[in-house]
């Protein structure tokens, strides 16, 4: 091993202490030891960029890890909220196409087929017509089989061929 690594293993064994305490300080979690990892490597830094004129090696060490971790807090905090805000755009998107796809159809007609079809072929004709879904996923959201969606939406169709409100907009 070079002496510079045996220094820094001696370095390690002086000052893991010190990086748990501030870790425990700063109440971080660190389930997957990245911030003991993340104060590792600033410890690293500060051995390499310690000047003896300047200071305590130990003082430089705990301010250069400690700012360093809460950084790094910083920039997950950031991180996170970011991941947040998209979440909730992407959310509020999908509620605004949801409601798109009901626009598409007169609200009249929609009535009229509301009150021809049963509950569960409505199910059908709002996923797989309006929304587009495949059947499979109609059925996993209404935790029914498939066969029971197909079949909902063949009496779904037979009923709509008679529908008089929709034959007369689908002419218009």
């Amino acid at each position: 091993m070079a002496r510079e690594d045996l220094e820094f293993e001696g370095m390690m064994a002086q000052f893991t202490p010190m990086i748990h305490h501030i870790i425990h300080k700063l109440r971080i979690r660190d389930p997957y030891g990245e911030f003991y990892q993340e104060g590792v490597l600033a410890l690293w830094e500060a051995v390499q960029s310690f000047q003896e004129d300047k200071g305590k090696l130990s003082s430089y060490v705990y301010f250069i890890v400690r700012n360093r971790l809460i950084s790094k807090m910083s920039k997950d905090n950031r991180i996170s909220e970011k991941d947040e805000q998209c979440a909730l755009l992407l959310e509020e998107e999908a509620v605004y196409y949801d409601q798109l796809s009901f626009n598409l159809i007169d609200p009249y007609v929609y009535k009229e087929i509301s009150r021809v079809l049963t509950d569960n072929q409505i199910k059908w004709f709002d996923g797989f017509i309006l929304r587009e879904q495949s059947l499979q996923e109609i059925a996993d959201k209404e935790n029914t089989t498939l066969n029971a969606v197909k079949n909902w939406g063949r009496l779904a169709r037979e009923k709509l061929r008679n529908c008089p409100a929709l034959i007369d907009y689908l002419t218009a």
